[in-house]
């Protein structure tokens, strides 16, 4: 094989390594923008979580940083653990398990997106349920998602409160010990959602 086969092969071999290496997250990002549009024509409901107090910023803080301190610590171990294998066995050698595993992190995620959606996508009705309001404080509307109070409701039957954002609804006039009715959905799997309540309607903003 003459000089410019060799360059040939080798462009050949590094456009498909480029392909390989971009295309996934890309493909990845435009199947949550679609998703994500989907879901923006679905009937309105926010998640039901467990939670802490809403005064509590540590604890809050933590809660909404732990999955991407999980994301980072598992990146960090797993490029390590690359890095060791590199060193012990050659680059050569630990390269297509390195590209095998960067498609199958990417799948998985694309597999996430969709079965989040479908979760979402196909709620099953609860009974209404009375919940009373332990804390309630307000949340402007933001790219992320829509305003209203951000809610920590006690339901009937749990030990611990419950946290969700109830859209558009005013947070002044839900001081604590306040009865509020939900209506409820299970996800297809997983989760509960607050699919409305009879909370008032924030004043719109003049």
């Amino acid at each position: 094989m003459g000089p410019r086969s060799l360059k040939a092969a080798s462009e050949r071999a590094a456009t498909r390594a480029a392909w390989l290496l971009f295309a996934p997250p890309l493909a990845v990002l435009l199947l949550r923008f679609a998703l994500g549009t989907l879901a923006d024509s679905l009937p309105p409901a926010q998640p039901l979580h467990a939670a802490r107090a809403l005064d509590d910023a540590g604890a809050l803080m933590w809660q909404a940083a732990l999955p991407v301190l999980i994301a980072i610590s598992a990146a960090a171990a797993l490029g390590l653990a690359l890095y060791l294998a590199a060193h012990a066995w050659g680059w050569r050698r630990v390269a297509p398990w390195l590209l095998g595993l960067w498609l199958a992190v990417c799948a998985a995620a694309a597999g996430g997106l969709v079965l989040q959606y479908a979760n979402r996508a196909a709620l099953r009705a609860l009974p209404e349920a009375t919940a009373t309001v332990a804390q309630a404080r307000p949340q402007l509307a933001s790219a992320r998602g829509p305003g209203g109070a951000l809610a920590l409701l006690m339901l009937p039957g749990d030990a611990a409160p419950r946290r969700v954002l109830l859209e558009g609804a005013d947070a002044r006039a839900l001081p604590p010990g306040q009865p509020l009715r939900l209506q409820r959905a299970r996800g297809r799997w997983w989760g509960e959602y607050v699919t409305g309540s009879d909370a008032p309607v924030a004043p719109a903003v003049r």
